[in-house]
């Protein structure tokens, strides 16, 4: 038997990663007792193995039509002989049919479509209901049996965190059969049961600094009854420090936080009463760490790192795993495991889009873009980044590439401090910090923009350079970027009257588009000249579509066609507008484009004149610096030349 040669054991997950692709295995091989036990067994010897090799292999994530046999084969070859010219040495009872070599996805193409799991935060429902479930569970152990004590976290909101911390309470309490066939389940973890004190601090109102008091304190007592027990103390520092000694006589303590940041957070837009709610939060956390000869474990997330609040202050033994390049990837999916998890449904979305487009679209195209709209998050300065889970769920839903993370949440903060202090804005094509710059808030009044877009998910790390210690920040993705230069628009456009009206309209149906450019250079300038440092074309471009959508506009960008991507197609009743878009080029050279690649055939007798544009930014001016066009008739036959009418 050579099921173990499908092994794909990381440098990150060794054991984690082999056991599950194992475990997809099973589900491809006849169901026979036979089989089971010989796979059972297989599981132990190749846990064995791992640990003490540790030596770890791992298959290319640019996977192939050969991907079975780049993967782990120092164990198997170990103790027999590997011919990767037969296919018969990697199953039991068969050879692997074509329909599984020939996947692009690896381990679990054929794997059945379970739900997915958007929004849920409860181990028990997301296992025991069967939802698709990406396996971090040995993340759990090596923290638990090989980590510190006390722990902390950050992750941007909607990234996981409440679910790891809800299946760390779940392996505290010894519920070992909830995790059978995950990595925690097969390894050594003894399964001790501990009382569990877990704080969700998102459950507090925050609108006062009595109202958090409040509201810790009746956490509290929920959690005591939770134990049979009753709270007892005038406030919530006193009801902590008896609630967990009170537990420690039966067993060390587990003291799980999450979103400790919640009463600050919410409360930026009044420094005063996030002051006074740090107060709060100091004393509490201050309670917690002389109770540590009572815990057995702590670990608390949040967004952001406060600097003030005793909690980084008063423990000394606490844990920062925020860029521990070991913990990268704990929160989030990596390429890999949204290939091996998610594959049914990816596979089903390139057969819708095929269906729909008329032509094949391949898993690895529907891959693409994902990528690009939802991947991109870099927690260290290792180059590992992941894809923000909440979107990525929701477009394999809906099959649609939208901002989910973001509507969930506008940084109305953000903006805010950015219309206050225009003067502090930064690059949306990045900008670079410390370590320390970005993981320290030490003032509530007047908070760093690059700590908060950074702690809150609007930046991320896109190099580190190591001899200056300094980290390249920038907007992680698709998603974000179009979301965010469309707040910033929304919040500043105002200033130049861009609304929707049907001046525009009139103005592009009677082939005037100057008003409209004449518009767009007001509404650009109107940003302060940070945003533009080493902006890159994409941001020019993102800062025109969002003027065009305040407008009343519904451009469309990126169209795909044969020949390449139109930048910007603009519908009006009578007339088609394609436009190309260049940075620090011309706009005869944009209109070349267009004709070069002919944009324009596609939207040829449809009804319809089409108006081709090109248009230069200058990145000196932060503007645009000229445009031309051309109308075309219906058949795509020159009309006439459209330039900018004299003293525009």
């Amino acid at each position: 038997m050579a099921i173990e040669a499908f092994l794909s054991v990381g440098s990150r997950r060794s054991y984690t990663t082999a056991h599950h692709h194992l475990n997809l295995w099973k589900t491809l091989l006849p169901a026979s007792r036979q089989t089971a036990v010989k796979v059972e067994r297989q599981i132990a010897e190749v846990r064995r193995y791992c640990d003490s090799s540790r030596r770890n292999y791992s298959y290319s994530s640019n996977f192939s039509s050969r991907w079975p046999f780049t993967v782990f084969k120092r164990y198997y070859s170990s103790s027999r002989s590997i011919d990767d010219n037969n296919l018969s040495c990697f199953n039991v009872d068969k050879p692997v049919t074509s329909k599984v070599r020939n996947s692009t996805n690896g381990p679990g193409a054929n794997q059945p479509m379970k739900k997915l799991p958007i929004g849920i935060q409860s181990i028990d429902k997301l296992l025991g209901e069967g939802y698709a479930y990406v396996d971090k569970t040995d993340y759990a152990r090596r923290l638990i049996t090989e980590g510190s004590p006390c722990n902390f976290m950050s992750r941007p909101r909607r990234f996981g965190k409440s679910l790891f911390l809800d299946t760390l309470r779940e392996i505290f309490k010894g519920n070992r059969e909830l995790f059978k066939g995950y990595a925690i389940h097969e390894s050594d973890y003894d399964w001790k049961q501990y009382p569990v004190v877990y704080l969700d601090f998102s459950r507090i109102i925050s609108t006062t600094p009595e109202m958090v008091e409040i509201g810790l304190q009746e956490i509290l007592q929920d959690i005591a009854a939770l134990h049979g027990l009753e709270t007892s103390g005038s406030n919530s520092n006193t009801q902590l420090s008896r609630l967990v000694t009170a537990l420690s006589e039966r067993a060390p303590v587990v003291v799980l936080v999450d979103e400790y940041d919640k009463p600050l957070i919410a409360r930026l837009t009044d420094p005063d009463i996030a002051d006074k709610n740090k107060e709060v939060l100091q004393g509490f956390f201050s309670t917690l760490k002389t109770l540590d000869p009572h815990l057995r474990f702590t670990f608390v997330t949040g967004i952001s790192k406060f600097a003030q609040v005793s909690l980084f202050s008063s423990f000394n033994n606490l844990e920062d795993l925020t860029m521990d390049p070991a913990f990268a990837d704990m929160m989030g999916y990596t390429e890999e495991e949204l290939r091996t998890c998610f594959a049914p449904h990816i596979q089903a979305i390139a057969q819708e889009k095929s269906k729909e487009s008329g032509k094949k679209v391949t898993q690895e195209d529907v891959l693409k873009e994902i990528r690009e709209w939802y991947n991109g998050y870099r927690f260290s300065e290792k180059d590992v980044s992941v894809y923000n889970p909440f979107s990525t769920l929701n477009f394999l839903k809906k099959r649609q590439f939208e901002g989910y993370w973001y509507e969930t949440g506008t940084p109305t903060f953000l903006i805010g401090e950015l219309k206050k202090y225009p003067q502090s804005m930064i690059s949306l094509d990045g900008t670079t910090a410390t370590r320390d710059e970005l993981m320290g808030i030490s003032h509530l009044d007047r908070v760093g923009l690059p700590a908060l877009m950074y702690q809150t998910g609007y930046f991320t790390i896109q190099d580190y350079n190591s001899i200056s210690r300094l980290y390249q920040l920038g907007l992680p993705n698709e998603e974000v970027r179009r979301a965010f230069v469309n707040s910033l628009v929304k919040s500043f456009a105002p200033m130049t009257n861009l609304k929707a009206s049907e001046e525009y309209v009139t103005a592009l149906e009677q082939h005037r588009p100057d008003f409209l450019f004449k518009q767009i250079e007001l509404g650009l300038s109107s940003f302060a000249y940070q945003v533009f440092v080493d902006a890159k074309e994409r941001t020019y471009q993102g800062m025109l579509l969002s003027m065009l959508y305040g407008m009343g506009f519904h451009p469309l960008s990126e169209r795909s066609t044969n020949v390449g991507r139109i930048d910007v197609v603009l519908e009006v009743s009578n007339t088609t507008y394609i436009m190309e878009l260049k940075l620090d080029g011309s706009s005869d050279a944009a209109l070349k484009q267009i004709h070069d690649k002919g944009y324009w055939k596609p939207y040829a007798h449809k009804g319809k004149q089409i108006v081709i544009m090109g248009a230069n930014f200058s990145s000196r001016d932060r503007n645009i610096s000229d445009w031309k066009g051309e109308l075309l008739s219906e058949s795509g036959k020159k009309v006439k030349d459209i330039f900018p009418q004299v003293g525009e």
